[in-house]
């Protein structure tokens, strides 16, 4: 039977069986019969295993969006906003430069100017190098001087160098000659002085500074320095002198900062063939014994340094060894990382002076010296150190000295008996020593457009008072120093170097006829002009390898030298060509 047949009998059934049953109990009370319809239960597996179905979201592949329309009212305005209409950006290929480990240059110019330089610095391994620097230049005489006055200059250097990742040493052999002459006479009418005989006297003074140094030094390391200097120094008059210096500097870590010891030694020995008012040999041996003791705080605002310098002087045979100690404090204080950094410094220092280091400064000087040492008993800075901008920086700063035989240029007088020696015709330079104050301002700014566009200036005033109420002579109040560097096209370069040096006093002789007073028995003060140079260096680049450039030097004003009578070149021009090459080893 099928399915349907089958539930449609089973119902026509179990209905009238009811309906029997409530005629029967309706007619008659036959009695009360219970019948119980049994029937298994048969689940279907379509209902156990249905899978409800999930909601679908709209697809937007597939249902479009809808679409929205929006009105605008216009409102008119006044506007000067002018759009810039956008272009793609242009990519330029940029040159690549390689530096070169050497180079070879010369120029002549105007007034017998010439130059030749030449330099290299070559590898010999990752660690190593060696170099070799050489440079000559010359100057013709200046017009109307009764002696030679040409200049010249030969500088020899041989080098070496050792870096690893803890250590770095720098060592060279130099030689360096200055060519000058004792040519700075008076404005005068020579020809009435029979001692006087341009003929004859050679005014040749050669400077001749030889020189052996090695900086060693460490990185985290206790021992962080050691130099070794030696000089050896000669003339044209047989002097000499033999300089040895030697020092280290060693840092201690102690309680989160650090102790430092400086411990230094010179040595110096001078020989001069005679002296100015005497006959008689000039010898100099002189020695320091010196060390630095200071402790050092770094902090990000706080930095200090508090300690002493102690100095032990090995005199000469007719002086007694003397000890002496100086304070050494610096103080320095960054509020809240801000732009202005005040700063503190006072200290002391005894200084060994020499014939090498006088002669730097003034290449007149006689070869007759009376050398001693200076001491510096107190020396005070006050100033701040400022950074307004990116590229900007200011300091400013006073600064008050009180020293024991401080040394003094002051010209020498005209000798009759000269020998026909160059330095002895009142135009050479003697050293003096008194005691002095010093005490002015010192500014230093510094601005830094870019990499090749930077300007920095410094400005000096100082005022001098001797113990014995005579002026300073040949010390000027005003010093001003200015550099420039510019870029001026993509290839072009400029350099500008300024110095101005003003007035100052300095002593004058008289130097009398034959059957006269006494010769150079008359002494005098006059003023020294003020002197101001600029030079100025252009080099055109024209590739990787070739180099033009351009030189001039101007002295404007009547005075062109910082000692008196000793006129330099006006204007100096010179032009000339670099080559740069490598040398593998």
């Amino acid at each position: 039977m099928k399915p349907l047949n089958y539930h449609l009998f089973f119902g026509v059934l179990l209905w009238g069986s009811f309906f029997v049953k409530a005629q029967e109990e309706g007619a008659d009370d036959l009695g009360t019969q219970e019948v119980t319809v049994v029937k298994s239960y048969s689940p279907s597996l379509k209902d156990v295993f249905k899978i409800r179905s999930l909601p679908a979201a709209e697809d937007t592949l597939v249902y479009k969006k809808q679409k929205i329309e929006y009105t605008f009212e216009t409102i008119p305005v006044v506007s000067t906003f002018i759009p810039n209409k956008a272009s793609p950006l242009k990519l330029n290929r940029q040159e690549r430069t390689t530096g070169h480990n050497s180079y070879v240059s010369g120029g002549i110019g105007n007034n017998a100017f010439l130059k030749f330089d030449i330099a290299s610095m070559v590898p010999l391994d990752r660690i190593q190098s060696i170099g070799f620097k050489m440079l000559r230049t010359k100057v013709g005489s200046i017009e109307n001087t009764l002696l030679n006055s040409e200049q010249n200059r030969t500088t020899l250097d041989l080098l070496h160098q050792y870096k690893q990742n803890k250590m770095r040493v720098d060592s060279d052999l130099r030689f360096d000659r200055q060519g000058q002459n004792f040519f700075g006479l008076y404005n005068f009418d020579w020809n009435n002085i029979p001692s006087f005989r341009a003929e004859v006297i050679d005014p040749t003074q050669n400077l001749n500074y030889l020189s052996i140094r090695s900086n060693w030094q460490w990185y985290d390391a206790v021992f962080r320095k050691v130099n070794f200097n030696t000089h050896f120094t000669t003339d044209s008059f047989d002097s000499s002198e033999h300089i040895v210096k030697i020092n280290t500097q060693v840092l201690l870590p102690f309680l989160r900062n650090y102790i430092e010891l400086i411990p230094e030694i010179s040595l110096i020995n001078t020989d001069f063939t005679r002296g100015y008012f005497s006959d008689e040999s000039l010898s100099y041996q002189n020695g320091l014994g010196a060390l630095d003791f200071n402790f050092l705080s770094i902090g990000k605002k706080l930095k200090l340094k508090l300690g002493a310098s102690g100095f032990y002087h090995f005199a000469n045979s007719d002086e007694k060894a003397a000890l002496y100690a100086y304070p050494n404090t610096e103080i320095s204080y960054n509020f809240n990382n801000s732009k202005i950094i005040p700063y503190l410094k006072y200290e002391g220092g005894f200084h060994l002076n020499s014939f090498t280091s006088f002669s730097q400064n003034n290449p007149y000087v006689s070869p007759t010296l009376f050398i001693r040492p200076t001491q510096e008993n107190n020396h005070f800075t006050i100033g701040l150190n400022a950074f307004p901008g990116s590229g900007f920086s200011f300091n400013i700063n006073t600064q008050y000295s009180e020293l024991d035989d401080f040394p003094i240029f002051k010209r020498l007088p005209y000798d009759k008996n000269n020998g026909d020696m160059a330095y002895r015709l009142s135009n050479a330079y003697q050293v003096i020593y008194d005691r002095l104050q010093k005490m002015g301002i010192v500014t230093d700014i510094s601005i830094r457009f870019s990499e090749y566009n930077k300007v920095s200036l410094n400005l000096n005033y100082f005022k001098y008072r001797r113990a014995s109420g005579e002026k300073a002579f040949n010390l000027p109040e005003t010093t001003i120093d200015i550099s420039a560097n510019f870029r001026l096209a993509k290839k072009i370069f400029i350099q500008t170097v300024g110095k101005y040096m003003g007035k100052r006093d300095s002593v004058k002789f008289l130097i009398v006829q034959p059957g006269e007073e006494e010769e150079g028995g008359f002494e005098s003060t006059e003023t020294t002009g003020s002197v101001f140079s600029i030079s100025t260096y252009l080099t055109w680049k024209i590739n990787s390898a070739w180099d033009l450039f351009y030189e001039n030097k101007m002295l404007l004003g009547d005075q062109t030298s910082q000692w008196a009578y000793y006129q330099n070149q006006d204007q100096l021009h010179l032009g000339g060509i670099r080559y740069k090459f490598d040398i593998n080893l």
